[in-house]
């Protein structure tokens, strides 16, 4: 139960959506550098695959756009609805194309 004077959001300092925003991009920049650098197997492009529609469903769900199933967020705008929760959904690309990466080859 809480106190009336007790709020139900946290503090999140304002650099969080700056960092997810170029964090965003530097994942573009980096799956074209893995694309140009490293020859990858089957299980290295399905992970590819996976990064990217993992990258893709985060980006639907930080713009707002997404289906939340915590509840309806009619409010929800690119900059505002950035915290803690998408920086932590945005590691799971990063993850599977580090996993593909480590299974390819490096040189065209």
């Amino acid at each position: 139960m809480l106190i009336e004077s007790m709020s139900d959001f946290f503090y999140e300092p304002v650099y969080i959506p700056i960092l997810l925003l170029l964090l965003g991009l530097l994942y573009l920049g980096i799956l074209v550098y893995s694309f140009t650098k490293i020859k990858y197997n089957i299980i290295g492009y399905f992970l590819i695959g996976i990064s990217i529609i993992t990258y893709l469903l985060v980006g639907l769900y930080m713009t707002g756009k997404g289906y939340y199933s915590d509840g309806h967020a009619p409010d929800m705008f690119l900059f505002g609805s950035m915290g803690f929760l998408e920086l932590t959904l945005l590691t799971y690309p990063y993850i599977f194309l580090t996993l593909a990466v480590a299974l390819g080859k490096k040189g065209v």
